[in-house]
């Protein structure tokens, strides 16, 4: 448990804050510090469409429409990704290879709460999802002029997933409200509180796995010595990134506390070892913005 200092720390808290900020603010400064946020470098993360959400449905929009250079990169990251389930390397992939393969390939949608898990898609029945897998594979087996041969080859693949995406994209209209944290600019106030109520509230969301892949880019961007856990120093700078988001809306405060952030990372290290780990620090920040959201609502 928390001691009394401690919640005292968090709630002067800004991250992900749902505090009102000083009226000194100036929208000007807001958006100076979200640019600067937005801004920054992630080369530990790679393209942006592989850990930005709103990248990632720009990215796989214009791939979907022809757009070269993304449609050349989504046909790389579907060939590498075949490869990767081919075992033994024939250029063939029957069908429970395939099976791996749509696991792999819907992990990045999955990253962003574009797409449902397997568990939810099938209720967890393994055996169901096996099948409808199956069904898809002798959909694609047989197509391309060829008769059915027991296996698929990559060009088949790579056809049946464009069609595939194409229908996807469209769907992605529906997700007007469904906030992408780096770039909450393109949401309301409102939105942004209301999705953070979500994720916070509602473990199974899409809300709460946006939030999650929100949270550990932040921390892989922290984490430079690359060990899987962050001082009290690289704390400190993920929080002053992640607090421009809430800061955008005003319902943060404009300047750092040094102190409460000292008191949240010794709240966080229970073992005293000088650092923290993702887990500790995904746990922290999910009920700081729960209380948050409550103190918001009333």
């Amino acid at each position: 448990m928390m001691s009394i200092a401690s919640r005292s720390a968090i709630r002067r808290a800004a991250f992900p804050g749902l505090r009102a900020a000083s009226t000194q603010a100036t929208s000007a400064t807001q958006s100076a510090n979200l640019w600067a946020a937005q801004t920054q470098t992630h080369e530990a993360l790679g393209d942006t469409w592989r850990y930005d959400k709103g990248a990632f449905k720009a990215w796989i929009t214009k791939a979907s429409q022809g757009s070269e250079v993304e449609k050349r990169q989504l046909y790389g990251y579907l060939a590498l990704s075949f490869g990767d389930v081919d075992v033994d390397k024939d250029g063939w992939i029957n069908h429970e290879e395939f099976d791996l393969l749509l696991e792999k390939v819907a992990s990045l949608p999955r990253r962003f709460g574009l797409a449902p898990s397997a568990e939810t898609e099938y209720g967890g029945d393994k055996a169901a999802r096996k099948a409808a897998r199956k069904a898809m594979f002798d959909a694609i087996d047989g197509t391309g002029g060829f008769k059915p041969r027991g296996k698929i080859a990559m060009g088949q693949f790579i056809n049946w997933t464009n069609e595939h995406i194409i229908g996807k994209v469209a769907s992605m209209e529906g997700e007007t409200g469904r906030v992408a944290f780096r770039h909450v600019e393109d949401f309301t106030k409102e939105e942004y509180v209301a999705y953070v109520d979500e994720a916070v509230n509602k473990p199974d969301s899409i809300a709460s796995t946006t939030l999650y892949n929100y949270l550990l880019t932040l921390f892989v961007e922290a984490d430079k010595e690359c060990k899987g856990q962050i001082s009290f120093e690289q704390f400190d700078a993920l929080v002053e990134i992640a607090a421009a988001s809430p800061r955008h809306f005003g319902l943060a405060p404009q300047t750092r506390d040094v102190a409460a952030r000292r008191e949240m990372f010794d709240a966080m290290d229970s073992t005293k070892t000088g650092f923290v780990t993702f887990r500790k620090f995904l746990r922290f920040v999910r009920q700081h913005a729960k209380e948050k959201v409550a103190q918001y609502k009333q």
